[in-house]
Order: C-alpha cells, then structure tokens, then sequence
C-alpha cells in the first residue's frame, strides 16, 4: 500500500493543461493565458520603451531592445540585406522578444499553474507555420509569382536533388517548432522532478535550475528568429547563374 501511495506521489503529469470547452473545442486554458500574458509583457515593454525613449543616458529597458535590434538587424543584412527585406528586422526582433517572455514565464512562482506556452506545442506550430507561410510569399514576390518560387525551391544547390528541397521546406517547419518545445518542455520536467526532493533542500536547486531556465530560454528564442532570418533568406536568395 505505501509503494503505491508512493508512486502515486512521485508521478510526473507531462503534457497535461488545464482545459476549457467550448462549442466541442477543448481549449488549453494555461497555454492561453500564458500567450496573452507574454504578449501583453511585450506590448507593455514596447510602450514603456517609446515613452521614456532618450537620446541621452538610456534605461534597461531601452537597452535591452537596441542591444536586440543591432543584433538582429545585423543578422539580416548579413544573410540577405536590409534593403531586400527591411521587415524582416521588426519581425525577428517581435518573435525573439515574444518567445523569451514565453520562456521565462518559468522563472515566476506560478510555474506549476502557468507554465510556458512555448512547452505546448499548440503555439509553437502556429509560429513555425507563421514563418513559413510568411517566408513562401515573400520569396514568390521576390521572384516573381509563386510558379517561379517552385522552381527555386525545386532548383535548390543542385536540381537533381529537388524532391530533397521539398522536403526539407516541410521537414523544416517541424524541426523549427519541435526544437523549442522540446527544450522548453524538459525544463518544466526538470523543476517538476526538483519538486520531489525534500522542501528544507530543494530551494537551493531549484533556483540553480531555474536560472539555468532562464539561460536556455534566451538560447531558443535566439536560435528561433535567427533561423527566421535565415529560412527567410534561403527563400529570398538570388540562385540564378551569375548572381553573387
């Protein structure tokens, strides 16, 4: 009787949310709240950021989006050019910032109750698609309909290999999505393991774990808009004879 009592204590739920039904959807209440909580930290920041926005001595906040917005602009010029794709910079910059308050929501003691949206794989689909939907027009404008974009695609560095090109573009939707989730989701696993050590104990790793979180966190949401960057760039490129 005391081994299943146990076990029944030491039993860690993975992928399981709070739920919400309506009209024969079931909802994932905690991944809402936790997207419409991120999201209003983003717009907040944003707004506080353009009020106290000073030419002079600037604050954290400011500092922290033009330490992101060099970076990443950078990026963009470095892979395709400004100019090619100047909306490519605000979009990089939004996933980057979005995602990492995602992440970090990890960080707040509501963890158990509200835990990262980017651990469900309800929102990282959404994003990935996002960019690759995004990514497909802007390279059929680039080069001149959607009939000419197949032909890059299919064209890739050697044509011989176009079935390859395809699925790559598709394979490429999952592995940008399932890499953050699955580095977000064996976060929260890791806490919730921490959680059965002893309580006079487990605050000491638990904080070195969460820090640790919040490390790996920055580390996705990077690796997400800079693959954004260059998913875009792949589609975009000139891969015509003579280009450079």
């Amino acid at each position: 009787m005391t081994g299943h009592v146990l076990a029944a204590e030491t039993t860690i739920e993975v992928g399981e949310h709070s739920e919400w039904h309506l009209f024969g959807l079931t909802l994932h209440a905690d991944t809402i709240l936790g997207t419409l909580f991120a999201a209003a930290i983003v717009v907040g920041l944003g707004l506080f950021v353009r009020a106290k926005i000073t030419s002079g001595v600037p604050n954290g906040a400011q500092l922290f989006y033009e330490a992101v917005t060099k970076f990443l602009r950078d990026q963009v010029e470095s892979s395709i050019g400004v100019r090619t794709a100047p909306f490519l910079v605000p979009l990089s910059i939004t996933l980057f910032v979005f995602i990492l308050a995602c992440n970090w929501i990890v960080a707040l003691p509501l963890h158990h109750y509200l835990p990262p949206p980017t651990a469900d794989v309800n929102l990282v689909y959404p994003l990935a698609l996002l960019v690759f939907f995004w990514r497909q027009v802007s390279g059929a404008r680039a080069h001149g309909g959607a009939g000419r974009q197949l032909v890059h695609i299919a064209q890739g560095h050697n044509s011989a290999l176009a079935p390859l090109w395809f699925i790559e573009e598709i394979t490429g939707v999952i592995s940008h999505s399932l890499r953050l989730f699955g580095n977000i989701l064996a976060g929260g696993v890791m806490i919730g393991l921490l959680a059965l050590i002893p309580a006079y104990i487990t605050w000491a790793p638990t904080a070195a774990w969460k820090l640790f979180d919040l490390f790996i966190g920055a580390v996705q949401a990077f690796i997400f808009a800079f693959l954004t960057i260059i998913y875009f760039a792949q589609s975009m490129e000139d891969r015509s004879e003579g280009a450079h």
